[in-house]
């Protein structure tokens, strides 16, 4: 007795000492994360991973976790473990283990249509290219959520074997890991070799900038830009070819400086804008001058008067001023035909 009493003595001393060290002053100077249970099955994990680290950083004893991690509940979450306390007793409820105390928040926290979809989207896990860290970090997040898929370990090994790269895939399935560790560090290892070969890929290599680069020069072919379309229009207008010396120029033939418009075929300076006519839309003339408008507008019929006087009330070949003066011209060429006569006789 006297050589085991010294030690029971100091064991006692000890529990008392971490007792009496963990307490709610030192579990709130953690700065424990807290729950309100509106986030979802994602965040009821990470509340459960953060809150476990908070547990070992202050080295709490394991009668005290339900106690300290229900006293971070907010909201939802305060609500549903009043309720329980309630239904259950106080006491009752404070001598939960924390597995228990888990089981029951997974139930209330995680409904049936949510592990559902989750276990959707982890049925559906794949990695993507060279992003192994970040497959590996879903995976066991899922896991934790959905252990059915994942039980027994052959079946974990499996589902993680699956959702790596076909050529990753392969090797590990080859080398056959005996653990789920063994597993996801050979496809660790295995990704970054492919990455350094080149045959995967993560996010911010050159792959994607070469990708970026080829999307841009495809997108700049088929639409120009602004600059290419002014050096278009300042290629509108040809330079008129020199006629030949000898040749006869045609009807028609335009013989100016002006140069010829690409865009209407006629000639103009290069200032100045097309003559287009804002009636019917064709090119060389302009609204005032247009042809389909004077046909288009109604003939304004004039009277008809002679030409000679002007009279409205005849023709020029009924003028009488017209015949008067016939009249008189052959009277003097005959008057002037006698006097020839006599002359000569």
């Amino acid at each position: 007795m006297a050589a085991v009493l010294p030690g029971v003595i100091t064991q006692i001393h000890q529990i008392y000492n971490n007792n009496a060290q963990c307490n709610f002053k030192t579990f709130n100077s953690a700065k424990p994360l807290k729950f309100s249970g509106s986030e979802g099955a994602t965040a009821l994990l990470q509340w459960f991973e953060s809150i476990e680290s908070t547990f070992r950083h202050i080295q709490c004893p394991n009668e005290r976790k339900v106690d300290f991690a229900s006293s971070v509940f907010q909201r939802r979450a305060l609500t549903w473990w009043n309720g329980i306390m309630r239904d259950r007793g106080v006491k009752v409820a404070m001598e939960l283990t924390w597995e228990e105390f888990k089981d029951l928040m997974k139930k209330e926290f995680c409904p049936r249509s949510e592990i559902r979809a989750l276990e959707n989207e982890f049925y559906h896990l794949k990695q993507d290219s060279g992003e192994n860290r970040a497959y590996t970090d879903r995976f066991e997040q899922l896991s934790l959520l959905c252990p059915t898929m994942v039980t027994p370990l052959d079946r974990a090994i499996e589902k993680y074997i699956d959702g790596l790269p076909n050529h990753v895939q392969d090797i590990v399935t080859g080398s056959q890991p005996a653990t789920l560790r063994e597993t996801k560090e050979l496809a660790a290892i295995l990704t970054d070799s492919q990455v350094r070969k080149g045959k995967l890929f993560r996010q911010g290599d050159k792959r994607q900038d070469t990708e970026s680069v080829n999307k841009n020069s495809r997108k700049s072919k088929a639409e120009p830009s602004k600059s290419s379309k002014k050096r278009k229009a300042s290629k509108n207008f040809a330079i008129p070819a020199p006629a030949p010396l000898n040749s006869v120029p045609f009807k028609g033939f335009y013989r100016g400086k002006q140069p010829r418009c690409n865009h209407c075929n006629y000639h103009h300076a290069s200032i100045s804008p097309c003559r287009q006519c804002t009636l019917c839309g064709l090119f060389g003339h302009l609204a005032v001058t247009c042809r389909i408008q004077n046909q288009a507008a109604p003939t304004q019929t004039r009277p008809r008067a002679c030409f000679n006087c002007g009279d409205l009330n005849h023709f020029k070949r009924n003028c009488p001023k017209l015949a008067n003066a016939n009249g008189r011209a052959f009277n003097i060429n005959e008057a002037q035909t006698n006097d020839q006569a006599l002359m000569i006789i």
